[in-house]
This record gives structure tokens, sequence and C-alpha cells, in this order.
């Protein structure tokens, strides 16, 4: 039986009563974000809960979203997004597990990104960009953010063009853009050539341009 929006939030009030929390510890890669502590100790998912108001929800029926799902979304847009990229739907611990299998679907029913000729990723230190080289096949497990939009250029940048025929890429901003990202999301394993790499620097910090093409 799929989770419950109910569900998730008892989850978070049981734990966020028996535990007094000062800081949260959420890091690409860390254990902690696997953790209950750093899923519920902030109290994201009630405030996203809050914010899925009666109009949100009736716009985001156009897309059949489930209210968990839609729920997932907005957890997902907001400050829990490194807890869904740490996770799987298979091997997380629950309720984790179940909030992912929730993502997939979303992004199942989102729209594609077909079209789109170009998307922007600001690395983060999870991605592969030491010892990549021109030829490369990467894979990634998680989920991938993009942007059409080019917002930060000091950084090392995966730029890359979508597969126009069977494309991974869902158009997030599409559904729901309140901050303007215009967020472009890859599901799961989506993979990618590298075509070119180009070098540069940025107020005395080197960086690197990965150009790749969605397989």
């Amino acid at each position: 039986m799929n989770m419950t929006v109910d569900q998730l939030l008892k989850l978070e009030t049981e734990y966020t009563s028996k535990h007094t929390i000062n800081t949260v510890f959420i890091s690409s890669g860390h254990p902690d974000c696997w953790s209950l502590e750093g899923l519920f100790c902030q109290k994201h998912i009630s405030i996203q809960n809050r914010n899925l108001t009666d109009k949100l929800k009736q716009d985001l029926s156009k897309w059949k979203l489930t209210s968990f799902e839609m729920l997932m979304m907005l957890c997902y847009m907001g400050n829990l997004s490194e807890v869904f990229d740490d996770g799987d739907p298979e091997t997380s611990p629950y309720p984790i597990n179940e909030m992912c299998k929730a993502l997939d679907k979303a992004l199942m029913k989102a729209p594609n990104a077909s079209n789109i000729p170009v998307l922007y990723r600001q690395c983060r230190r999870r991605d592969v960009v030491d010892g990549t080289k021109e030829g490369d096949t990467i894979v990634f497990p998680h989920y991938l953010t993009t942007s059409l939009d080019n917002w930060n250029q000091d950084n090392h940048q995966f730029i890359i063009t979508p597969n126009k025929n069977r494309t991974k890429a869902r158009a997030l901003y599409m559904i729901r853009d309140k901050t303007g990202e215009k967020q472009v999301t890859f599901m799961r394993n989506s993979a990618f050539m590298v075509t070119e790499i180009e070098s540069f620097v940025r107020e005395g910090c080197h960086y690197k341009r990965i150009f790749m093409k969605e397989l």
C-alpha cells in the first residue's frame, strides 16, 4: 500500500516530539542525509504541506499527481533535495524509500524536456569532474537537477543536450516555478556521453565546462 500524507506527517510529529535537535547536517554523500534527523528535524515536510494549498492542489491535479506525489515534488524542489538524491526507492530506510518511489512517479507524469536544446548544471561536490575525459559515458544513479538558465558561471558546469527522442529530463518548471529557477530534473540512472571539455579561470580559480549529450 502506498504511503499517505497523513502517515508521513505523523512520523515527523512523533520524531520531533521525542528529539530536541538544534542543528541539521545535510551534506551530499554524508550518511546523515538518510537519517531521520536529516529528514524530520526542521519540519520541512509540514512546511511544504502547508504550502500545498487547495488552489495549488487544483493546479497540480491536471498532471494527475496524487496528494502524496504533489507533496514529494514540493519537498524535492524545496529543502529536501539532497535527502531524495541520496535516497533510493529499493534500498533506503523507511520512509525515505516510499518518498523516492512517489517522486519517481511524479517525475514520470511531468512534461518531458525533449524540445529544450541545452541545459545547465552547476556542479555539486558529488558530480564527477576530475578524471572525466571526452568520450566517457557517465551514468547518474541519483536525480540530476539542471536549469534552462546558466545562472552561476563561477563553478564547474555540465552543459547537457537532451535526447530529443527519449529524454529522461522532466520540466518541473512547467508544473511549478515559484523561484524562477526554470528547473529541469533528469530521472534516476540517466546516461550521458562527454563530447567536449573546456577549462576556464574565474577570479584565479580553475574550472571545467563539461559538454554532454544524453544517451
